[in-house]
């Protein structure tokens, strides 16, 4: 007399991540030395689900640039520019004109480099590069568009902000210094982020099978649980970017009963317990729901342990092929939660 549980999950997911960098500023920027300010346009919105193959759908972020005057006709010329990424940032991906323009702290390999607009981009490659033009052209860039994306599998909290650097080198015309140094421009780009819980979820190990149970007592049973038991290495594994509630049912309310055979006769079902998060779980205990906190997107927090045990024999039952019970365990990706908990090795 054998019985299976089958285990299921389901998830959906969505998020979406806004660039909100503070608008240009309208008045004159005055310096001695040239330089810029930066700032972009109304916030974009795209969507990210860390467990696609292909990550987030690209975002366009137009990027304006004000370069610097000084109180006579000195002015910003010409300007070259990169985005640096600090340390611990998310694997973004920021391109301009098809070209990477987003390097790692310390990884810049010497950019920006070139300021030579005349040479048709060739020598800057890599790097954001323009003219402003004469002393009565704008003082601001046109939009610099900017498509920004995100590689699968980041391990984003539910409310993150990204913020990325600049650096940049100018020329100057009139009475201004230009300045070959790069200089940083710290948190010159905003990213905020906002990730709607995901989740995927498994169950990993061998059929939840006793085996024979004609020759069992009720008796054998209570003197030896754990020799009546399924495997301990049995769990399902969990990867989520946010908190996530679970519940667990039986179709036969933890019986193992004869296919199509009566639930109200004793004879015809053998009960059994599950240990599961925390808790036995039977006929006469619940689960109930537990809450837990976000597993990761690699699932280094998504360990659950099941095992379940018989709680009387067979030998006294009406003899047949098979006793079986369905199992199934349900997740749900929350946005949020307050009483979460880590749910792994429980």
């Amino acid at each position: 007399m054998r019985r299976r549980a089958a285990l299921g999950a389901a998830a959906t997911a969505a998020a979406a991540l806004a660039a909100m960098p503070t608008p240009a500023a309208a008045q004159t920027q005055f310096s001695g030395v040239c330089g810029v300010t930066s700032g972009a346009t109304a916030p974009v919105t795209i969507n990210y689900d860390p467990f696609s193959p292909s990550g987030l759908s690209q975002a366009t972020i137009p990027l304006v640039l004000q370069r610097t005057r000084t109180f006579l006709l000195g002015r910003t010329d010409e300007v070259s520019v990169v985005l640096v990424a600090p340390a611990g940032s998310p694997p973004l991906q920021v391109t301009y004109q098809g070209q990477n323009v987003l390097y790692q702290e310390g990884n810049t390999a010497g950019r920006p480099r070139s300021l030579d607009s005349r040479d048709g981009g060739a020598g800057a490659a890599g790097e954001i590069r323009l003219r402003y033009g004469g002393l009565f052209a704008s003082d601001f860039s046109p939009a610099l568009n900017l498509t920004v994306s995100l590689a699968p599998g980041a391990n984003l909290a539910g409310d993150d902000t990204i913020y990325l650097d600049l650096l940049y080198i100018c020329s100057a015309e009139g009475a201004m210094l230009s300045n070959l140094v790069p200089t940083r421009i710290s948190r010159a780009l905003r990213l905020d982020v906002t990730t709607v819980s995901a989740l995927q979820a498994y169950y990993a190990g061998s059929a939840l099978d006793f085996g024979e149970l004609g020759g069992v007592s009720t008796a054998q049973v209570v003197a030896s649980p754990d020799r009546y038991a399924t495997p301990a290495t049995n769990s399902l594994r969990v990867r989520s970017s946010g908190p996530y509630e679970v519940r667990v049912t039986s179709q036969n309310n933890f019986r193992l009963a004869i296919p199509g055979g009566n639930l109200a006769d004793p004879a015809q079902t053998i009960a059994y317990r599950v240990s599961f998060l925390g808790r036995e779980i039977s006929a006469t205990a619940p689960f109930g729901t537990r809450t837990c906190a976000a597993a990761g997107v690699t699932g280094a927090a998504g360990v659950l342990p099941l095992r379940a045990r018989l709680a009387e024999g067979g030998s006294r039952k009406l003899p047949s092929p098979n006793y079986a019970d369905r199992i199934t365990v349900t997740f749900t990706p929350l946005v949020a939660a307050s009483s979460a908990q880590s749910c792994s090795g429980l």
